[in-house]
């Protein structure tokens, strides 16, 4: 099978293939290149219920790290590529 990769860099995922695997639109996926060739593994997203002292520690995290978000670049693929 062959897709097309569209403007902003989308591809579309065949019907018959997310039927087959019960996808649907906001699920998640985790990436991963090797070579010349890139997986897309769906993940399992289950809810889970925080306590109140683990949503303060969250949010003081939350606080700390705005800001410090990567771009990811080619320069930065490569980096995280070389280290694992």
């Amino acid at each position: 099978m062959t897709i097309i990769m569209k403007t902003k860099n989308q591809i579309t995922i065949p019907k018959k293939i997310t039927n087959v695997l019960g996808l649907h639109e906001g699920d998640m996926f985790k990436i991963v290149v090797s070579g010349n060739s890139i997986q897309l593994i769906p993940l399992e997203v289950s809810e889970r219920v925080f306590s109140k002292d683990e949503y303060i520690k969250l949010e003081a995290l939350a606080k700390k790290e705005h800001g410090k978000e990567k771009k990811v670049t080619d320069k930065f693929i490569k980096k995280l590529e070389k280290t694992s």
